[in-house]
């Protein structure tokens, strides 16, 4: 066997294998009398086909399958000798057998390209360092008992701590009810909605039998935007009366974790550093990547780009509940997303080429690293169970690249220049109005 390898792009090639007939035809003829023995046509006995018959009737079939198998095995081989970098699998582009008795198979993959890092020892980026106050505390202590507050009705005028039940009105371009589109009894949390709102601005000082004339900008059911108008007819206000944090209610909120008002301030505080130092190093590693990829434009295999695409997909369907609506159409989706699925492939790619600058290995050793921090967060006195669980084939794609990544984020923090910027939390409220 000989075989060629011929660039077609910095992420394609072709692999040309060359067979004599002692190394293709064993296997023809192995998968000719496989053929033989299972073929059933009329007019003969279950395994008594002519084999001219079974080549006539069958035979570009198991000429295919066979080429596959061999070409399979050898390129294996040749991928681990070349070592090359594959994405994806290769695919048979055409195959033939020559007057010499020889056959041709011509073979097609990505791999991933061959690149040099531009230099970055002179980048610098700023790190979050937020500061938690009393006030944070407090805003979720505050979340935590409105759990368990209950609303009851005010009177005078709303504030954007309250919630506004009022029955809504849509009217045309002339101000006349729309017929059937009439909705009774919505609820308004008022802190819920976006605070450049219109919708927000005609709820605050609202009161009971006022009435309130709202603009609001939607989209239709194609998609497309329009002005909708609404009468809001106001039956009540609502503030939410919150019960007092006592030792006896923080045990119970917490069902025994933290005995005590003071001690549930406590973990909400050390919750919040951990939340937010977890936040600045995940924003920090962001800014790093967008600074290698736009310096480094490299070109992406299409295997990777596409695999990045799919789960971009799988996790967007994931979050409304596991599949898209009807008529969702996912073509669409998948060009939106795809220059974000494609620098996530580049960034890979340069992870990679990291690692092999700092002498990242990947082995057991690591894995066993690994494993035996997750099962101290786990709180397990026994990591054995974490590593067997990692060290099984369906994980090791998931394994390897939490261990590439966070080798790979250590090493670049200690040679980049990163120093740290004060930042407060923003309470800023996140929501939508909806009518």
């Amino acid at each position: 066997m000989t075989h060629a390898i011929k660039t077609l792009s910095a992420t394609e090639q072709e692999l040309a294998l060359t067979l004599e007939p002692s190394e293709y035809q064993p296997k023809l003829d192995e998968s000719y009398k496989a053929a033989q023995a299972n073929l059933q046509i009329k007019g003969f006995r279950k395994g008594k086909v002519p084999m001219e018959m079974v080549k006539r009737l069958v035979g570009k079939e198991i000429e295919s399958d066979a080429v596959e198998a061999l070409a399979s095995d050898m390129f294996s081989k040749i991928v681990a000798e070349k070592k090359l970098k594959l994405v994806g699998r290769a695919r048979i582009r055409r195959f033939e057998f020559n007057p010499d008795k020889t056959l041709n198979v011509y073979l097609v993959y990505e791999v991933q390209p061959d690149f040099e890092l531009k230099p970055f020892a002179d980048y610098s980026f700023k790190k979050a360092e937020y500061e938690i106050r009393a006030e944070d505390v407090e805003r979720e202590v505050k979340a935590m008992l409105e759990e368990q507050g209950v609303w009851v009705s005010k009177d005078g005028e709303a504030t954007e701590e309250d919630m506004v039940i009022a029955d809504s009105q849509q009217l045309d371009s002339s101000g006349t009810p729309i017929i059937g589109k009439r909705f009774e009894n919505q609820e308004f949390l008022i802190r819920m909605i976006r605070k450049e709102s219109p919708l927000r601005a005609a709820l605050i000082g609202a009161k009971s039998g006022d009435e309130r004339v709202v603009e609001i900008e939607a989209r239709d059911e194609k998609g497309r935007g329009e002005t909708r108008k609404y009468k809001l007819f106001v039956k009540e206000v609502k503030r939410l009366d919150l019960p007092e944090l006592t030792d006896e209610l923080a045990k119970e909120i917490t069902q025994g974790r933290a005995q005590t008002a003071a001690e549930l301030r406590a973990s909400i505080e050390n919750a919040l550093k951990e939340r937010y130092a977890q936040k600045a190093e995940e924003d920090l590693l962001e800014e790093i990547a967008k600074k290698f990829v736009e310096d480094n434009p490299i070109e992406a295999p299409s295997a990777m780009i596409r695999s990045f695409e799919d789960m971009l997909i799988e996790n967007a369907a994931r979050r409304l509940g596991g599949k898209f609506p009807k008529g969702f159409d996912a073509q669409a989706f998948r060009r939106q997303i795809s220059p974000n699925a494609k620098r996530q492939a580049q960034w890979t790619l340069i992870r990679y080429k990291l690692a092999e600058m700092a002498g990242i290995r990947i082995d057991e050793n690591a894995v066993r690293e690994l494993a035996e921090a997750d099962a101290k967060e786990m709180g397990l006195e026994n990591a054995d169970q974490v590593l067997q669980a990692y060290l099984k084939e369906e994980m090791q794609s998931y394994v390897v690249d939490r261990i590439l990544r966070e080798k790979v984020f250590a090493y670049l923090k200690s040679n980049l220049k990163i120093t740290t910027e004060p930042k407060r939390i923003s309470d800023e409220p996140i929501g939508e109005e909806s009518m």
